[in-house]
């Protein structure tokens, strides 16, 4: 095989593995895949997700479990069923941990650690709060991860 072929097929391995979830913009009714939407607050300040350093076709590490895409208000879940806390470990920019039984964080480089004073985080699947690492997503499904803060330093 010479390299313009490798190079060819490459690269449909690449949009094959994001066309499943793109179909829908260009008029397929059926897909392989489930969405729905999300929304992640700090201190009531919505964390704008698409934003390209979000996005799948941006991200070096993306995974097609669980990812977002330019242009669209909806999380992607291609593969495996993942729960809450999964996707949003997945997410590029974003982490989660469980630490003595508390949630942690991390958006956008900032650790929020459910264990300071003054810090919540909460999760809610469809306007019920949940417990991130026990709830599987599902198609349909309106997630929200809201942080808040005292604000306040110690120091």
């Amino acid at each position: 095989m010479n390299r313009r072929a490798v190079l060819a097929a490459t690269g449909a391995v690449g949009l094959g593995s994001l066309a499943g979830c793109l179909s829908d913009v260009i008029g397929s009714q059926e897909h392989d895949y489930e969405r729905g939407t999300i929304e992640v607050t700090v201190d009531g300040e919505p964390i704008d997700l698409e934003a390209p350093r979000f996005q799948a076709e941006n991200a070096d590490n993306s995974s097609m479990d669980f990812h977002l895409h330019e242009g669209h208000e909806h999380w992607y879940m291609e593969g495996d069923r993942v729960t809450f806390a999964e996707g949003i470990d997945l997410l590029p920019h974003f982490a989660y941990e469980r630490a003595d039984g508390n949630h942690v964080v991390t958006v956008d480089g900032t650790v929020y650690d459910g264990r300071d004073d003054g810090t919540d985080i909460a999760f809610a699947v469809n306007g019920e709060d949940v417990d991130p690492t026990e709830t599987e997503l599902h198609d349909g499904d309106s997630l929200r991860l809201e942080v808040t803060t005292d604000g306040s330093s110690d120091d």
